[in-house]
């Protein structure tokens, strides 16, 4: 039910000439102006139907009541995802049960949607600020009408209606630097309304398909308020000890990375790579295949150089310390060139979100020490500096400026390396001629999607709230590709920045905390 609201928000603004087209064509795509009518009268729609995730077959619910509250839940055989909006938040629960409030541009492109599909476009004034007809065009040996959408002033949305029948064939938008393709089919009249029960959605460079197809539509069903709110409670998957209000774990920092000692399903003693940058935890693929661990999905991954396609498997528990993690879906990957890194024990992959989300954890890198304190009793210490941050793709997102141009920047732990400026942060800010000092780097680095080359540079000043570091060397990525290609984002910070400090992660408050007595380098 994307289109369907957001063809009537359309269709009853005022119609200044030079929209008459839009107006004309959006109201036979719909089937005309007794279709309008009955989109007016429409206070809510339910639809259901089955769907398919990277070939994943599972079923979907979505709700949505004008002007802005939505709720959509995918369910498959293993997990379960979900995301909504009540008009102030928006929420996604991950498929490990886990919520988090989306931001940045991920909660752009979820209001795109309920723009969609809202009414509060009917209070517009002018429908030529909102849409524009582009005539013409041949695309897919086929000629279309092409009208551009722009809500929020953000990159324009593309739609393409076919010149015969009137209807809406397929879209093109984009999410950061990703192309986004949106085929639309199987028209059926709904309550007076021409709707659409097939969608294939695409991100070509990332290898994300998803194909929906309605079964049942309700028009005017009733809703409760709570289904569209951020959920209060959160599924448990961990068991932090009762009787203490911290644990304490060693760690070896070397290569620019934190290796834990893990153990996973009570079998394999391995060790694993801290990464604040992993959306979700990651295993080895060849310990994951000796622990005979069977897939449950899969899923197209972001990593520094591009993208990978991870296969989804259930853990039974992953203990670190005395904190075990029980229950939890984990990516399986080959991360061969990690797994070559010098240390004794096997490699067992990257430890995420899914870790360091769920309880507080302080990062000391003067002592090499991890503590993970329970929720319950916790308090920070004192003497830190407080950073607010975000998610973006469930990573920790911070404000910050490069010699005084700000951005966005990731929080990654998994980079070894130190401040890494995306590509489009450098060259649409100019950054090069404001840089000293720039000299190609010799050898590859990456993760997760591939390895890229690049140049180093020294940055004057880098700044975080309060936080200032001077002389900063900085790397400059060749590859428009993966994480590095991001438009949104200005840049990744890593270990050879953050070890100036202890740094707590705080996800359940939104913070980080700084500690500078608590680093390893010198201030």
């Amino acid at each position: 039910m994307r289109f369907v609201a957001f063809i009537l928000c359309s269709l009853i603004l005022g119609a200044p000439s030079q929209a008459q087209d839009v107006r004309a064509i959006l109201l036979r795509s719909i089937g005309g102006e007794r279709a309008l009518q009955a989109l007016i009268s429409t206070e809510s729609v339910k639809s259901s139907g089955t769907m398919t995730l990277n070939g994943e077959q599972g079923t979907f619910v979505q709700y949505f009541v004008p002007p802005d509250h939505y709720y959509m839940e995918a369910t498959f055989e293993a997990f379960s995802l979900a995301q909504g909006y009540d008009g102030e938040t928006a929420w996604q629960r991950d498929l490990n049960g886990q919520v988090s409030v989306v931001e940045g541009y991920a909660k752009q492109q979820m209001l795109e949607t309920i723009y969609f599909e809202s009414l509060a476009c009917l209070f517009s004034d002018s429908l030529d600020r909102e849409a524009a007809y582009l005539g013409l065009v041949a695309t897919e040996d086929e000629v279309y009408h092409q009208i551009a959408f722009f809500p929020f002033g953000t990159d324009s949305i593309y739609v393409y209606f076919d010149t015969t029948t009137g209807l809406r064939r397929f879209t093109q938008t984009r999410l950061d630097q990703l192309e986004v393709l949106t085929y639309i089919d199987d028209y059926r009249e709904v309550s007076g309304v021409l709707t659409p029960f097939y969608t294939l959605a695409e991100i070509p460079e990332a290898g994300l398909t998803t194909e929906m197809y309605l079964d049942t539509v309700e028009v005017n069903f009733p809703v409760a308020e709570e289904v569209f709110s951020q959920p209060s409670e959160m599924r448990v998957d961990y068991r932090f000890p009762s009787d203490v209000d911290r644990l304490t774990i060693p760690f070896e920092y070397a290569h620019g990375h934190i290796r834990l000692e893990v153990i996973i399903n009570g079998q394999s003693r391995v060790w694993m790579i801290l990464d604040s940058g992993s959306s979700t935890n990651i295993l080895h693929a060849p310990v994951a295949d000796a622990l005979g661990l069977a897939s449950v999905g899969s899923l197209p991954a972001m990593g520094v150089g591009g993208f990978a396609d991870v296969t989804l498997v259930r853990t039974d528990s992953l203990q670190i310390g005395g904190l075990t993690l029980y229950g939890q879906v984990a990516g399986k990957v080959d991360l061969g060139k990690l797994s070559k890194e010098p240390g004794e024990g096997e490699f067992g992959g990257l430890l995420g979100y899914d870790f360091l989300s769920r309880l507080p954890i302080l990062v000391d890198y003067a002592d090499s020490t991890l503590t993970i304190f329970n929720p319950d009793s916790f308090q920070p210490d004192s003497g830190g500096i407080v950073i607010p941050f975000h998610l973006t793709m469930q990573v920790p997102t911070v404000a910050g400026e490069v010699n005084g141009i700000g951005g966005d920047f990731v929080v990654d732990l998994g980079n070894a390396f130190g401040l890494v400026l995306h590509r489009d942060f450098v060259l649409r800010n100019q950054l090069e001629q404001k840089l000293d000092d720039i000299r190609d780097i010799s050898s590859l680095f990456g993760g997760v999607g591939g390895a890229v080359s690049g140049r180093t540079a020294y940055a004057a000043v880098f700044r975080i709230d309060d936080i200032l570091l001077q002389s900063l060397r900085v790397i400059l990525p060749d590859s428009a590709a993966g994480m590095v290609g991001s438009e949104e984002l200005a840049g990744n910070i890593g270990n050879l920045v953050l070890e100036n400090f202890g740094v707590l992660f705080d996800y359940r408050s939104s913070r980080l905390i700084l500690y500078p007595d608590r680093g390893s380098a010198e201030n």
